[in-house]
C-alpha cells in the first residue's frame, strides 16, 4: 500500500542519514575540550595574548596575533619581493652572511648539539623520564606505527632521498675525500663515508626536535599553556611571555621554520624535477630511448622546479586544510609504508648479506668516532691554503676550507632551521606520552631508521661504484658517451661520475631491466610528491598555529596564507640560487639557524628547570626578581626618568653602581674602595680602545680586560641573589646577561637590593621559600611565576 511504501522509504532514509552520520563522526571525530586546558580558548594563557578576530568561525574567518603574524608576513614577503626584484644581489647578500657565520660560529653550532644531547640523555637515564606530556592519566592518541610514520615523515622527508646515495659517495670519492682519511685504505674510507652520513642524519639532527617537542608537550599539555613558542620560555621570563619578547620569539620561530621547510622543498624538486625528465626521455643506463618528438619536452631548470613547486603547494594546501587526522596523518602512514617497502626491495636486490655487514661495521665505526666527529669543527682547515699565510697545512694534506659549512655547519643549521615546525609538530601528536617514551620515539628511533636506510642505500652505491671501477670504467672518461660509466656486460656503473640528482634513479635502474627501473623510478617519485606535501602541509600548519596564538584548529584562509608562503619563498630561493639553486638553499638554511641556536640553549635550560619543578625537586614558586631585566624603571614604581638615569650612569660609569652594590653585599675596608676596584678597569679598557690608532693589537687587549671585568659584575650579581634570597637563575645566566646587559644587570641589582634591605630581607643566606607548591588533585604544578632574569 502507499503508507506501507512511505514507511519504508522513512526508514531508509532514517537510516541513511545515521550512516551518514556515523561514517563524518568516525572521520572527523571532535574532541571534548576540557575547560582551562590548551585546547580552550577561554583559558587565562589565551585570554592575556594580543587577538584580531573576523568572522563567525568560518574558512573566511580569521583569529591571529596580529604583532606575530604582520611581523613574520613582512620579513617572508619582504625577503620573497626582495629576491624576485634583485636575485643577485640578495643572493650574494646571504652568501656574505654564510660566510660570515662559518667563519665566526662553526664552533657554537659544533659545541652546541653536544651540550643539548648531555642534557637528553640526562633526563632520559634519570627519573624525570616518568614525566608526562599531558595530565597524569592521558594516554597517547596516536597508535606506535601512526605515531612513527608522522615523525620520521616530516622530520626527515625529501633530504633522506636526495643524499641517500650521493652524501656517502661523495664523502668516499669526492672533492678533499671524507674526513680523516688520509692514511685509510679503500675498504676503510668506504665504512668510514657511511658513518659520516650517519654522524649528519643521527642523533645530533634530532636533538634540536626534541628539546623543542618535550619543553612544548609539557607546558602545553601539562600545565595548560598555548601550544606556541613564546610559552617554552615561560620558566625563564614568565609574564614577560606576553610583551615583545614573547612576539620576537614567536616571529623568528614562523621566520626560520618557512625557511628551514623551504630548504627540504628545494632539495625534493630538484630530485623530482630530475626523474620527470629521465622519464619523458626514457633513459636508461645513459641512453634516451624515446625520441625527442615523442617527448613532453621536460627541463632540468627553475622554470620546470617553480611549476612543480606550485603544483605540490597545491596539493599540501588541501592536506593542511584537512587537518591532522584526515591529511597528514593517512599521508604519513602511507608515505612511511610505501618509502620501507622500497628501501627493502633495495636490501634484497642488492648484496643483503654484505649489506648487513656494513651496517654492522658502521655502527662500531661511528660508536669509536664520535667523540672526535662530533666535537670537530675543522679548525686547521678553516685556515685555509698555506699559501694564503693563516697558518694552514704545509704538507697539503687533510680536508679542504670549504668541507664544514657544505656539510655538517649546514646540516646543523637545517636541523635547527626546523626545530620549531617539527618540534611542535611532535609535541602536537605526542600528547599523552612520558618524556622518556618521547626522548626514545624522537631521538633514537628515528636515528636508527635513518642509518638502516642511509646505510642500505649507501653502502649499495659504494659497491656499485667499485664494481664499475674494477671493469675500467673512469669519470675522466666521460665525454657523453654512456660506455665511459655503464658496463656493457654487467650492471655496473661509476655513480660518482653522475649527478646528484641522478645516482639515486641510475642505481635503482641498475637492478633490472628498462621498465622494472622504470617502476622503482615512479614509485620513488611518488614517495618525494608524498614527504614534499607531508612536509610543507606540517609546516604550513605549525606556522599558522604559531601565528594564531597556539590554538589547535586554526582558521583554513590562515592554513592557505602560509601554504602559498612557503611555495612563494622556495620558488623565490630557486630562482635566484640560478645555477647553484642548491647553494641557496644552504644558505638560507646557515643562516636561518644561528639565531634559533641561542634560542635552543634557553630552551635546554627551560626544560632542565621545569622538570625540576614537576618531580618537586625544587619550588615552582620560588623567588624571582621583583623587576625584569628590560625595564627602564627597575623600582616598579613608575620613575621612568629616575631609571633612564640609572641606567645612563650604569653604561658611561659602571664603576659607580658597582662600588654602591659590592659595598653592601661585601663591605668595605676604607670608603671608596669598590668604586676604585671598578673604576680603573673601565679606565684602563677605555685606554687600550683609544689607543688603536697606534696599535692594532690594542683594542683585543681591551676586549680581554673587559671579559674580566663583566666577570665581577657577574660574581656581584650572583652573590647578590644569594644575599636577597632570590632562587632562580644561576652563575652562567648571570655571566651572559652582565657580558651582553651590564649596564641593565647593574641598575637592577641595586634597586632590588634596597627592596630587600628595606623590608629587612637582606644579609639571609637564604630566604624562606613561599607558600608550598599549590597543585590539583592530580599533582600537577599550578603555580606561576614571574621571571628568572
Amino acid at each position: 500500500s502507499l503508507s506501507s511504501s512511505l514507511l519504508v522509504l522513512s526508514l531508509r532514509r532514517r537510516v541513511g542519514l545515521e550512516r551518514v552520520t556515523r561514517a563524518r563522526e568516525t572521520m572527523a571525530p571532535k574532541k571534548e575540550i576540557v575547560p582551562g586546558s590548551c585546547d580552550d580558548e577561554n583559558n587565562q594563557y589565551f585570554q592575556k595574548l594580543q587577538w584580531f578576530k573576523y568572522g563567525d568561525g568560518g574558512h573566511m574567518s580569521l583569529k591571529l596575533n596580529p604583532k606575530v603574524t604582520l611581523g613574520a608576513g613582512a620579513i617572508i614577503w619582504g625577503f620573497v619581493l626582495w629576491s624576485a626584484n634583485d636575485p643577485e644581489g640578495s643572493n650574494e647578500r646571504i652568501s656574505m652572511w654564510k660566510t660570515w657565520v662559518t667563519e665566526e660560529w662553526t664552533w657554537f653550532y659544533i659545541a652546541s648539539q653536544n651540550i643539548w644531547i648531555a642534557l637528553l640523555i640526562y633526563l632520559l637515564c634519570s627519573k624525570y623520564r616518568n614525566i608526562r606530556l599531558g595530565k597524569d592519566d592521558e594516554k597517547p592518541e596516536y597508535s606506535y606505527l601512526s605515531w612513527f610514520a608522522m615523525l620520521f615523515s616530516c622530520g626527515v622527508a625529501t633530504g633522506l632521498f636526495y643524499y641517500s646515495v650521493a652524501e656517502p659517495m661523495w664523502h668516499y670519492r669526492g672533492w678533499g675525500g671524507a674526513r680523516w682519511m688520509d692514511n685509510m685504505n679503500d675498504n676503510d674510507k668506504a665504512i668510514h663515508a657511511i658513518m659520516v652520513t650517519w654522524f649528519h642524519w643521527g642523533v645530533h639532527g634530532w636533538i634540536p626536535y626534541t628539546v623543542v617537542g618535550a619543553l612544548m608537550g609539557i607546558m602545553s599539555y601539562r600545565r595548560d599553556m598555548p601550544l606556541t613558542m613564546r610559552f617554552c620560555l615561560y620558566p625563564l621570563i614568565g609574564e614577560q611571555v606576553y610583551g615583545w619578547m614573547g612576539d620576537v620569539i614567536d616571529i623568528l620561530s614562523m621566520v626560520v621554520t618557512l625557511f628551514g621547510v623551504c630548504t627540504s622543498l628545494g632539495l625534493g624538486v630538484f630530485q623530482i624535477n630530475k626523474g620527470m625528465q629521465r622519464l619523458d626521455q626514457g633513459m636508461y643506463r645513459g641512453y634516451a630511448t624515446i625520441d625527442e618528438d615523442d617527448r613532453a619536452g621536460v627541463m632540468f631548470d627553475s622554470d620546470t622546479q617553480i611549476t612543480i613547486i606550485w603544483v605540490i603547494t597545491c596539493l599540501a594546501t588541501i592536506s593542511v586544510v584537512s587537518g591532522i587526522n584526515n591529511g597528514i596523518r593517512r599521508l604519513g602512514e602511507f608515505t612511511f609504508v610505501l618509502g620501507m617497502f622500497l628501501m627493502l626491495s633495495v636490501f634484497f636486490m642488492g648484496d643483503s648479506m654484505y649489506i648487513l655487514n656494513a651496517l654492522t661495521e658502521t655502527f662500531g665505526y661511528l660508536i669509536w668516532w664520535m667523540p672526535k666527529i662530533a666535537w670537530d669543527t675543522d679548525s686547521m682547515e678553516l685556515l685555509g691554503d698555506a699559501s694564503e699565510g693563516l697558518g694552514g697545512a704545509p704538507d697539503g694534506l687533510g680536508g679542504g676550507k670549504g668541507w664544514m659549512d657544505a656539510w655538517t655547519i649546514f646540516y646543523w643549521g637545517w636541523w635547527i632551521s626546523w626545530a620549531p615546525f617539527v618540534g611542535t609538530f611532535m609535541a602536537k601528536i605526542s600528547r599523552g606520552r612520558t618524556l622518556g617514551e618521547f626522548i626514545l620515539g624522537t631521538l633514537l628511533i628515528p636515528s636508527l631508521y635513518s642509518f638502516i636506510w642511509l646505510g642500505i642505500f649507501g653502502s649499495e652505491g659504494i659497491r656499485m661504484d667499485r664494481r664499475a671501477e674494477s671493469e675500467g670504467l673512469d669519470c675522466g672518461a666521460w665525454d657523453g658517451n654512456p660506455n665511459s660509466i655503464f658496463s656493457n656486460t654487467t650492471n655496473a656503473v661509476r655513480l660518482w661520475c653522475l649527478g646528484t640528482e641522478d645516482i639515486l634513479f641510475d642505481q635503482l635502474a641498475s637492478y633490472g631491466n628498462q621498465g622494472f627501473g622504470d617502476f622503482l623510478s615512479v614509485l620513488t617519485m611518488i614517495c618525494l610528491v608524498l614527504y614534499f606535501v607531508t612536509s610543507s602541509d606540517s609546516g604550513s600548519l605549525v606556522i599558522d598555529i604559531i601565528g594564531a596564538n597556539g590554538i589547535q584548529d586554526p582558521p583554513t584562509l590562515q592554513r592557505i596564507f602560509w601554504a602559498l608562503s612557503e611555495g612563494a619563498t622556495a620558488s623565490v630561493l630557486l630562482n635566484f640560487g640560478g645555477n647553484d639553486a642548491l647553494r641557496a638553499l644552504q644558505t638560507v638554511a646557515i643562516v636561518g639557524g644561528l639565531p634559533y641556536t641561542f634560542v635552543l640553549f634557553l630552551m635546554c635550560q627551560a626544560l632542565y628547570y621545569v622538570c625540576q619543578e614537576e618531580m618537586k625537586d625544587i619550588d615552582i614558586d620560588r623567588k624571582s626578581y621583583a623587576s625584569f631585566i628590560f625595564q627602564f624603571d627597575h623600582t616598579n614604581n613608575n620613575d621612568y626618568a629616575g631609571g633612564a638615569v640609572r641606567i645612563l650612569e650604569a653604561m658611561f660609569m659602571p664603576f659607580l653602581p658597582f662600588g654602591r652594590i659590592c659595598a653592601k653585599l661585601w663591605g668595605v675596608d676604607f670608603k671608596g674602595q669598590w668604586t676604585v676596584i671598578g673604576a680603573v678597569p673601565f679606565f684602563t679598557i677605555i685606554l687600550f680602545v683609544s689607543l688603536t690608532g697606534v696599535e692594532r693589537q690594542m683594542k683585543m687587549l681591551g676586549g680581554a680586560l673587559y671579559i674580566l671585568y663583566i666577570t665581577l659584575i657577574a660574581v656581584a650579581r650572583y652573590s647578590g641573589r644569594d644575599k636577597i634570597g632570590v632562587k632562580r637563575g644561576d652563575l652562567i645566566t648571570d655571566w651572559v646577561l652582565s657580558l651582553l646587559l651590564y649596564f641593565l644587570v647593574l641598575p637592577q641589582l641595586e634597586c632590588e637590593i634596597a627592596a630587600a634591605d628595606a623590608k629587612g630581607e637582606f644579609n639571609e643566606v637564604s630566604v624562606v621559600e613561599a607558600d608550598a607548591v599549590e597543585v590539583d588533585e592530580k599533582g600537577i604544578a599550578l603555580k606561576r611565576i614571574d621571571s628568572a632574569i
